[in-house]
């Protein structure tokens, strides 16, 4: 409960602070005196933490939304054969929690926003780190720390973009109910770009090089995101950005042909691609499969609604594999790498779920594959 009260009075504060802010937004001014103190007013911000709980059913309403666009059999997928969250699933735990009144024009919250004329957000790339144990998915109380570590400034003047690097460290609480860093089971480095507002015919205009692949894919699935799904992500993630939800929006005022795929949506339908073949590969040579330990991406060019894209996945070595999406033309849209590691049972993954929940492996592979479900 003092966790609890402690955490209520920071983001009380901090809404006084984003009144403020929003509304030096939309009166124009810059709170700040020129781009070159830009990172030291953006990287002293306080963020206040965010509390939630890892309950089950939010990962359950994600394996559902996900489960006609995934290989047949691994939108239920767990970690391992203990009911640990599966990695890239806390993509729809800890939303920012911030008052309607309070976010900007174009639907995000204003936490990590440098301000005008850099009106237009996307989602640039980043970094996860996951510990060995992860998180069991058994309700309780889990904690999100977050905080600005850089901002990056490029392009020509007129031109500029802000990229701005956000750290989100994830722990639960130890016995004693206190955060310690032998709690944290994930670290996640999010970069974002802010761009300036145009009108869109010049966003339409804009031209966009083509990227090949960098080599042949060892596997590949293919699908189509629809607009129902789009706004599927986007409740789960409490993320009301209108570039995911309002097609008039998307057009009229951001010069794309239709709405934006979330960067955390395309990551997690590429980790969970990932992580079911390398497990039907392993299994299938009678070996034990690994985990996710890290992942690294960069979002190259935009996916949209109603558009094909392909999850493409190359194995370097028995730890290490090359992750990309392409678009529909075929060019490169999202490139990283991921690394796996061995698994470590601990008696956080012992814990188990309510009955009922999940169906265990045996986990089926392509040529035999039947899709988990839930009682």
């Amino acid at each position: 409960m003092k966790l609890a009260l402690s955490s209520f009075t920071r983001i009380q504060q901090n809404h006084i602070g984003l009144s403020q802010w929003k509304t030096a937004l939309t009166l124009g001014r810059r709170p700040f005196s020129s781009l070159s103190d830009l990172k030291a007013e953006m990287t002293s911000r306080e963020l206040p933490s965010i509390l939630d709980t890892n309950d089950p059913q939010q990962a359950i309403s994600l394996s559902h939304a996900l489960s006609d666009f995934l290989p047949r059999g691994s939108s239920l997928m767990l970690d391992g054969e203990r009911q640990s969250m599966p990695r890239g699933y806390h993509l729809v735990y800890f939303p920012p929690k911030v008052s309607q009144s309070s976010l900007l024009p174009d639907g995000t919250d204003p936490f990590h926003s440098p301000g005008l004329p850099f009106t237009r957000r996307m989602w640039a790339g980043g970094d996860i780190t996951f510990r060995a144990h992860g998180c069991a998915l058994v309700p309780g109380e889990v904690k999100c720390d977050e905080s600005i570590t850089d901002v990056a400034i490029k392009g020509n003047e007129g031109e500029e973009k802000v990229f701005v690097t956000i750290r989100r460290e994830l722990a639960y609480p130890l016995e004693n109910l206190e955060y310690t860093p032998e709690g944290k089971f994930l670290v996640e480095n999010r970069r974002l770009v802010f761009m300036r507002g145009h009108q869109s015919s010049q966003a339409s205009a804009a031209q966009r090089a083509i990227l090949n692949p960098p080599h042949k894919a060892d596997f590949s699935h293919a699908l189509t995101p629809t607009a129902e799904l789009l706004s599927k992500f986007s409740d789960l993630t409490s993320n009301g950005h209108r570039i995911h939800l309002d097609k008039q929006y998307c057009q009229e005022v951001e010069g794309h042909r239709n709405l934006l795929v979330h960067g955390p949506l395309s990551l997690v339908l590429l980790l969970q691609t990932l992580q079911f073949h390398h497990r039907w590969q392993a299994e299938k040579h009678g070996k034990q499969p690994y985990t996710l330990k890290h992942v690294e991406y960069r979002n190259l060019a935009p996916l949209y609604a109603e558009e094909e894209m392909k999850l493409c996945l190359r194995r370097k070595s028995p730890n290490d594999y090359e992750i990309w999406v392409l678009g529909p033309d075929g060019g490169l849209a999202v490139r990283g790498t991921a690394t796996m590691m061995a698994r470590k049972e601990t008696s956080e993954q012992m814990q188990t779920l309510p009955k009922g929940y999940y169906y265990p492996p045996p986990y089926p592979g392509p040529e035999n594959s039947t899709i988990f479900t839930t009682s």
